[in-house]
């Protein structure tokens, strides 16, 4: 059997590591395909008609009419670790298999870009680099900051990445508090970093400093939003590294302009990439990035070993690793 292999959205899978993709040419034809990343179902499987492999970037979204329109394919592999944009009771109706990253793969990487993210943030790194730049080195005296020691640390969503930011933050010396309506760490875990489980409202009010880990779900969209603003602590910091529909960007942006909040990191954004006229742009107590926190060596070869184990597997006829699909009833 002839394989055809899609990379989709990935402007990282066999650039860095090349290897990955000279191993996937010794099993089929590789094609990159760089697609918008709000394309229709349909449209995205007419673009894709003949590829049986994919690998899947976190764009676009492989929806139920992708899976309608889209015959022989085999495997959806994602180049990372959520499923947010794969329909995957569509994907097992159609005889389709999809494999993520394992969750590990990307704990550090993920974990350290956000604390530096947020340092940046806090300490106005961007803005005041930009001003040195343009010789206005006499400006120093208005990129004010503020310490990370002893201050109170949130972390909402306590999952693989959210525990490390947590330890990450235990290093600080402050108390850290956690909300998961879903805890994934043990008791033991929560004693042994001295980190606190508390509800979503008591972390809003306590913390100088908010980490934002969740998965997104219909139960979280638009987590942070104009009313649960309404319970930040003043002059807080919210940095979030998960998924940009968390948080509602518009509360963002008036609770900066009324100092309810001190300023905003994100590596992920609700609509990206993101439009050139968007008000975070405009706004130097907002860090961007453009969804790259998993960009470090060490994670994108584990990210690309996985993928091109995946394709591996299936040609083999065995299901891939950490394969979900089956668990949907």
């Amino acid at each position: 059997m002839e394989y055809n292999i899609a990379v989709v959205n990935s402007s990282s899978f066999g650039q860095i590591f090349t290897e990955h993709w000279q191993e996937l040419e010794k099993i089929g034809n590789v094609k990159r395909f760089m697609l918008p990343t709000d394309i229709d179902g349909k449209s995205l499987a007419e673009k894709l008609h003949g590829y049986n492999i994919i690998i899947a970037s976190v764009t676009p979204f492989f929806n139920k009419e992708f899976f309608d329109n889209m015959d022989g394919l085999l495997l959806i592999s994602r180049h990372g670790i959520g499923f947010n944009n794969v329909d995957i009771k569509a994907a097992k109706e159609h005889g389709v298999q999809v494999a993520i990253v394992p969750q590990h793969v990307e704990r550090n990487s993920v974990a350290e870009n956000e604390l530096a993210n947020l340092m940046a943030l806090v300490r106005r790194v961007v803005p005041s680099s930009e001003r040195e730049r343009a010789g206005r080195y006499q400006d120093r005296a208005q990129f004010m900051g503020n310490e990370f020691s002893g201050k109170t640390f949130g972390v909402i969503g306590c999952g693989n990445i959210g525990s490390r930011v947590a330890e990450l933050f235990s290093i600080f010396g402050g108390p850290v508090l956690v909300n998961d309506p879903d805890p994934h760490v043990s008791g033991e875990w929560l004693t042994n970093h001295n980190v606190e489980q508390v509800d979503l409202e008591t972390l809003l009010k306590r913390c100088d400093y908010i980490s934002l880990n969740a998965s997104l779900n219909d139960g979280n969209y638009h987590l942070i939003n104009s009313e649960t603003i309404k319970n930040l602590k003043k002059g807080a910091y919210i940095c979030n590294n998960a998924r940009g529909a968390l948080v509602e960007e518009k509360a963002i942006s008036d609770a900066i302009e009324s100092g309810q909040l001190s300023g905003y990191a994100a590596d992920a954004m609700e609509v990206e990439p993101v439009p050139a006229d968007h008000p975070f742009l405009k706004n130097d107590r907002v860090i961007l990035t453009p969804h790259t926190s998993a960009y470090t060596y060490e994670c994108l070869h584990g990210m690309g070993e996985k993928c091109v184990s995946d394709v591996r597997n299936i040609v083999a006829g065995k299901r891939p690793v950490r394969e979900l699909t089956h668990t949907i009833d």
